[in-house]
């Protein structure tokens, strides 16, 4: 039995009931509205300042610059390159916008309709269970303001900071700026920040230089460097890459052919773990100690500074080539070496997939020198692997090393270094010569004299061998290359180069310790009678020590410290054989006085340094010192030439028909340093070749044949240079002059017996004097028949 109840409910009530419904919904409304807007206020009193983007300093790399305004090296903790909004190529611009906002240049920071597409892709999957992502919706401008201000957390409060940043941001700057920002921030995997410096890691080149396809690639690892990588993950980055080249040809930025051709394209970058360049690497460190002891280590690897150096990257170049060559011909005097690293002990199972870090870019060039890997080897054929090539080595490729059974000196996994004699780029086959690492180490110095600036420096072999900079830090004897100082001594002091000095086994008595001492000559020959110019020509240690004896060693050992040299010099008789030690930077610039008339002006390398903005920091300074009268500095400078024209330097003497040149050979004690220090009117350079441990090179390995044919290769290249320059430019070549300075006299003499010429003489010879110190006797018959009898007694007794 149902019962039923009747509620009756007046209109008065019923006007009540609907006041407190309509009050209570009103008073939700206003607790809603209330609670939304203080969220929004608690937010926007915690939002950060979009005006800090003005102050906003990454870790910009700080650039070092050649002469010529070249980018020669880079320091930085993070590997960023900023790059301005006109340098960035459209095609990497569209790629972008096409992928991540396509609306960017329509909406205020927040794009509503790409908010709905995310929200109607995240139902669609929701609904579908497929495993899924949240699509964000987020727009180039609230990334930019997640990067910078934000954490990565998905949440509420953080979605509507991020809205409110970008409308912000939108407000006070032009999309330019936002998309410049956006492309020079963002970190992109392998620890490179911004486009510029991801397109040097995976391709080698500046941002401006980049195709479509390479910059899809870079476009695609915005969205995650930690999860698109072509070094990690190749598959997945290829299929990223190819969204972005769908995007671009939905947004019509690209026709569906082109698209298609472009996806079917390969995905080429470099190897992620290749040597660094070892170009100018000795002086860039000098450059990154100078900058740190000054400035510190923040400005260096963090402040973006930019360093311009002296650097001459053209004389750089030819000073690694010819210094490397040198020393690899030294080197194969010493035969083959068992030596070499074997990937396959390393437990390496598949040699044709080794990258060698040595590897710096794919590519090859004829003439080079690069490490190898030994594939496979017989008695008279061996196959290595060149980067992506093959190289073929027969038995008459190892001739330096006496034997023509290749199996006798590498085997399977080897690796070793060989010479590129031919390259066949359709095959990837390459023909090559074995070659070495030398052991030997050698430097090299060249500046110019003029100004002081260095213009070459080359610290060693190898820097990732050895850091230590022999050109700057290491001290070693100068031998008889000191002997141009002490010549300059006794000309200053009432010699002429006309004076005849008598070179024969010679026992001095040292003033300091009363000891007997008794030098050789480096030939272990004496010719008699000579004059001080063919003493300073050919070397000989008999004449220069008793031209010390002369003047005294105190003068010598002050003459030494007048030349700029610091290094400890003390007043013995043995500094007439360069007994003490010195840095190759010492040397350079002591002889750099000789074609700078008598100038020395103190070495540098750093021109100027800038910070970011283009303010200069410091500039350089040049500081001068007048050492010796243009007068002397010229007259050395005539006797140094003939070091080369006939002297132990005579196998330069060649290119003196293209450019003055002046020098001089030195030689240490037991043959450990040999050395070559030689100028022309406007660059001076020096090279030093020996073993780390101060042992002897060999028998007979002296300056003229070891240091030498080094210094010669590079002037060589200096003068092809020039040559070609004139040409190019149409203009005839110059040969450059020492410059001849007032208050001289020139008389021929008799170069045998530094009298003046007669008919009688066979060796005229136009010789430069100070005014009043010529000569006052003529070469007689007698004096001349004496000279040649007494050449003829020696050459007797020697055979």
């Amino acid at each position: 039995m149902a019962f039923k109840f009747k509620i009756k409910i007046t209109k008065t009530e019923r006007r009540t009931a609907l006041k407190i419904v309509i009050l209570s919904l009103l008073f939700l409304m206003a607790c809603g509205l209330g609670g939304i807007y203080g969220l929004y206020t608690a937010i926007r009193e915690n939002l950060p300042s979009i005006s800090t983007l003005e102050e906003f300093e990454p870790n910009i790399i700080t650039s070092i610059y050649s002469e010529e305004g070249e980018v020669i090296g880079e320091f930085a903790i993070e590997k960023r390159v900023e790059i301005p909004y006109e340098e960035i190529p459209e095609i990497l611009k569209n790629a972008i916008i096409a992928t991540e906002d396509p609306r960017f240049y329509h909406h205020n920071g927040i794009d509503f309709r790409g908010i709905l597409r995310a929200v109607r892709e995240d139902i669609r999957l929701r609904l579908g269970r497929k495993p899924r992502k949240l699509q964000g919706g987020s727009t180039i401008t609230q990334q930019l303001a997640r990067l910078l201000f934000l954490t990565p957390r998905q949440t509420i409060r953080r979605k509507l900071k991020e809205a409110l940043l970008a409308l912000q941001i939108e407000k006070n700057y032009s999309k330019e700026k936002i998309l410049t920002m956006y492309c020079n921030q963002f970190y992109l995997g392998h620890g490179v920040y911004g486009v510029e410096a991801a397109s040097n890691l995976f391709f080698g080149k500046s941002v401006p230089e980049l195709n479509l396809e390479e910059s899809a690639l870079i476009t695609g690892i915005f969205r995650g460097p930690s999860v698109y990588s072509p070094y990690n993950r190749q598959e997945l980055t290829l299929r990223r890459r190819n969204h972005v080249i769908n995007r671009l040809v939905e947004e019509g930025y690209l026709l569906k052919e082109e698209g298609k051709e472009l996806k079917e394209k390969p995905m080429k970058v470099l190897p992620l773990r290749r040597g660094k360049s070892e170009f100018a690497a000795f002086f860039l460190e000098e450059v990154r100690k100078y900058i740190e002891k000054n400035y510190g280590a923040n400005a260096l690897y963090r402040e973006g500074l930019k360093v311009y150096t002296t650097l001459d990257p053209r004389l750089q170049q030819y000073a690694e080539d010819a210094l490397r060559r040198g020393l690899r011909v030294m080197d194969k005097k010493l035969k083959w070496r068992k030596d070499k690293r074997n990937l396959l002990e390393e437990g390496v199972e598949v040699l044709e997939d080794v990258w060698l870090d040595s590897w710096i870019v794919p590519a090859v060039k004829a003439e080079e020198v690069v490490d190898a890997i030994v594939i496979s080897v017989e008695r008279s054929q061996a196959l290595v692997k060149v980067k992506d090539y093959v190289g073929r080595m027969g038995n008459t490729d190892i001739a330096w090393t006496e034997t023509k059974n290749l199996k006798s000196l590498m085997k399977n996994g080897d690796v070793i270094q060989v010479k590129i004699k031919g390259i066949n780029e359709e095959k990837g086959e390459l023909l090559v010569s074995l070659d070495q690492e030398p052991l030997v180490e050698g430097s090299f110095l060249a500046l110019d004299p003029l100004t002081g600036e260095i213009k070459a420096m080359v610290g060693g072999y190898s820097f990732q061998r050895s850091k230590w900079n022999r050109a700057t830090q290491a001290l070693r004897q100068p031998g008889s290359a000191i002997k141009p100082i002490l010549y300059t001594a006794a000309i200053e002091n009432g010699f002429t180069p006309a004076d005849i000095i008598v070179d024969e086994p010679t026992v001095f008595i040292d003033k300091w310790s009363g000891e007997p001492w008794e030098p050789p000559n480096y030939d272990d020959k004496y010719k008699g009678a000579v004059t001080v110019r063919k003493g300073l020509e050919e070397s000989r240690n008999i004449v220069t020590a008793k031209l010390l004896e002369y003047i005294s060693p105190q003068t010598g050992a002050d003459y030494c410290r007048k030349f700029g040299i610091t290094s400890p010099v003390y007043p013995y008789l043995s500094l007439s054989l360069g007994t003490f030690e010195l840095s190759m930077l010492e040397l350079v610039s002591a002889f750099s006085v000789f074609p700078n008339k008598g100038i020395r002006v103190n070495p540098y390398f750093i021109a100027r340094i800038e910070d970011k903005e283009g303010n200069i920091l410091e500039e350089s300074k040049i500081e001068v010192e007048e050492v010796i009268t243009p007068q002397i500095a010229y007259m050395m400078t005539y006797l140094l030439q003939g070091v080369i024209q006939r002297g132990t330097g005579w196998q330069a003497s060649f290119l003196t028909k293209d450019k003055n040149l002046a020098g001089k050979t030195g030689t240490s004690d037991d043959w450990a340093d040999a050395w070559f220090l030689g100028f022309s009117p406007s660059l001076c350079a020096g090279v030093w070749v020996g073993h780390e441990t101060k042992i002897s090179l060999g028998e007979k390995q002296s300056g003229a044949i070891v240091a030498l044919p080094i210094w010669i290769e590079f002037f060589q290249k200096v003068i092809e240079s020039e040559k070609k320059r004139a040409e190019e430019e149409g203009r005839e070549f110059e040969i450059e002059e020492f410059e001849v300075p007032p208050n001289l006299s020139f008389v021929e003499i008799d170069r045998k017996t530094g009298l003046l010429a007669t008919p009688f003489c066979l060796f005229p010879f136009k010789e430069v004097f100070l005014p009043g110190t010529e000569p006052n006797r003529f070469c007689s018959h007698e004096d001349h028949m004496m000279i040649l009898d007494y050449y003829s007694m020696k050459s007797k007794e020697e055979e």
